[in-house]
């Protein structure tokens, strides 16, 4: 039971789960991708200006009816290698810079007259025509594990049956659902956990290296089954899955996707730079034709990935889910758009400040970052301190 005073602190931070009237889609004007050349960014190199990245560009074509799309990682350049011709890079965050006509490098960012011409000319950016804004409902899930594999305590479940009472996190989205290895309740007599069963034997096939926790996609491939066979994923714009321990404002991410274009295959959001796999777990948000694609395909890609393998480039362990989506979205053409503002998670080093990037107990200031969710912050009062201080 809440205090009076308890009930003063959250008040306003309770999100309502009524339903938003689905906004029809806006179609854009026609815009020609020949020959676009970003002409700020080339005066800027001319006249020795500061460095460059890829802002002004996302800025110049905002305005028109492309939208900026990453191939899969295969597809890309080598740190060093010349991707005149990918357009893209293996590294998440770096961008394809001229150095000189005929030749450009992959970068994070590019000094005019130091590293070369740093022009961004239409010709080296991986273009897509956008098929127009689709609204913002949300289908949101979560996951609670109760056999961890770990004697580590975690707080997932009371996370989760706070957020219902307070109506925040996933629980703040049209429509939510939350999947365990188990049946239990989240809001007594009214709410459960629906429990995926261990269909083919390997919810305990492997653990992870650093937390001893099971690797966890098997179990989100019965999960990814279980929504299909629902459909209530369906009715709803985007598709977001939220860890447990996610600080998460629904409205954040209705703000954002507002005005975010799509293609016609769909796209999911890659929100970590400068590593291998960008698409980080704590919040996965695909729109709704790219989860359709995805749902499409969870047998084949099971099939064909090298998912339970051991690779140098994915961590030499078995991929967890966040990774096995990315890789069969990317398999089976759903695009991938950067957006480096969508979390701020501390697992992933770019967030972290200079000083910091070895420090895995450096945590967001919640008071002041203005991203969808902050990651992690797994015991109670710390998660909740930080969802008070986001209202501040």
């Amino acid at each position: 039971m809440r205090s009076t005073e308890s009930d003063a602190e959250f008040e306003g931070m309770i999100m309502t789960t009524e339903q938003e009237p689905r906004r029809h889609v806006k179609v854009f004007g026609g815009v020609g991708l020949a020959a676009v050349v970003l002409l700020c960014v080339g005066m800027l190199a001319r006249s020795g200006g500061p460095p460059q990245d890829n802002s002004v560009l996302k800025e110049y074509y905002s305005q028109l009816d492309e939208i900026v799309v990453q191939p899969p990682r295969e597809k890309c350049s080598k740190i060093g290698a010349n991707c005149v011709s990918t357009k893209c890079c293996k590294i998440t965050g770096y961008n394809c810079f001229e150095k000189k006509p005929g030749d450009a490098a992959c970068m994070k960012s590019c000094i005019p007259g130091v590293n070369g011409t740093c022009l961004m000319p239409g010709s080296l950016v991986p273009l897509k025509p956008a098929v127009g804004v689709p609204g913002t409902t949300l289908f949101c899930f979560s996951f609670y594990m109760d056999d961890t594999g770990s004697t580590k305590k975690f707080y997932d479940l009371s996370l989760l049956r706070t957020n219902l009472f307070l109506g925040a996190s996933l629980f703040g989205c049209e429509a939510y659902q939350v999947y365990s290895d188990v049946e239990v309740w989240l809001s007594p007599g009214r709410v459960n956990t629906v429990q995926v069963d261990d269909v083919n034997g390997d919810f305990h096939f492997a653990k992870r290296k650093l937390t001893g926790t099971w690797v966890n996609s098997p179990i989100f491939i019965q999960i990814w089954k279980a929504i299909r066979t629902e459909g209530l994923w369906a009715n709803h714009d985007w598709t977001v899955k939220v860890d447990a321990d996610a600080v998460f404002l629904p409205m954040r991410l209705r703000t954002k996707l507002s005005s975010h274009k799509v293609t016609s295959s769909g796209i999911y959001l890659e929100n970590c730079k400068y590593v291998n796999y960008g698409f980080f777990g704590n919040l996965e948000v695909i729109s709704h034709q790219g989860f359709s694609t995805f749902l499409a395909n969870i047998e084949d890609c099971t099939k064909a990935l090298n998912w339970k393998g051991r690779e140098k480039e994915t961590g030499m362990e078995p991929w967890g889910e966040d990774l096995f989506m990315q890789r069969c979205m990317d398999l089976h053409g759903v695009d991938k758009v950067s957006d480096w503002e969508l979390t701020t998670d501390s697992m992933c080093k770019a967030f972290r400040p200079e000083g910091q990037k070895k420090n895995e107990k450096w945590r967001p200031n919640c008071a002041l970052t203005q991203t969808a969710a902050m990651h992690p912050f797994m015991k109670p009062y710390d998660y909740f301190e930080c969802l008070k201080a986001t209202q501040r």
